[in-house]
C-alpha cells in the first residue's frame, strides 16, 4: 500500500495567502460593532416613526352609496376620515357598467377645528354617459 504524503494545513494556507494575497479578516473592535447596532437601531426607529406618522396623516374614506339621478348625473354620498385642522381634497369618479370613468369632481374639505373626525359628504357628479356607480378614487391633504 502506497503511502501518500498530505500537505500540511498551515502550508497549504501559506501557500494560497503568498499566491492570491489573503489576509486574515479583521474584526470589528467591540466599541466599533457596538456604534454599528446603535446606528441601525436609530435607523430602524426613524423608519418606523416615519411610516406610522405618514399613515395617521393620510386622510381616508369609505363610500356610502349612490344616486343615479339621471342618465347625465349621479350623486356620491361619502365619508372622510382626517385631521380637523388638515384641509383635504377628495376626488370623486362616476363609472358605467364596464368600470371607464364618465365623470369626474373634485371636492375641497376646508379645515375646521370645530369639526369631528369623520364627516360625511354628498357630492353631484355630472356624466358623459350613464353611470352605473360613483366612489371616491382619493383623497389627500392640501399644503
Amino acid at each position: 500500500m502506497p503511502h501518500t504524503r498530505q500537505p500540511a494545513a498551515a502550508s497549504e494556507t501559506s501557500v494560497l495567502q503568498q499566491r492570491y494575497g489573503l489576509r486574515p479578516r479583521r474584526r470589528l473592535s467591540p466599541r466599533a460593532r457596538w456604534g454599528l447596532i446603535g446606528a441601525a437601531l436609530l435607523v430602524a426607529t426613524l423608519f418606523v416613526v416615519w411610516i406610522v406618522q405618514a399613515r395617521s396623516a393620510a386622510p381616508s374614506s369609505k363610500d356610502v352609496g349612490f344616486d343615479l339621478i339621471s342618465s347625465a348625473q349621479v350623486t356620491a354620498d361619502f365619508e372622510v376620515t382626517r385631521d380637523p385642522d388638515q384641509a383635504v381634497r377628495c376626488g370623486v369618479e362616476a363609472l358605467n357598467e364596464d368600470w371607464a370613468v364618465v365623470g369626474y369632481e373634485e371636492i375641497s374639505l376646508p379645515a375646521d377645528s370645530q369639526a369631528e373626525r369623520t364627516t360625511a359628504h354628498r357630492l353631484a357628479i355630472r356624466t358623459t354617459n350613464p353611470a352605473n356607480t360613483a366612489r371616491v378614487d382619493s383623497c389627500w391633504n392640501l399644503g
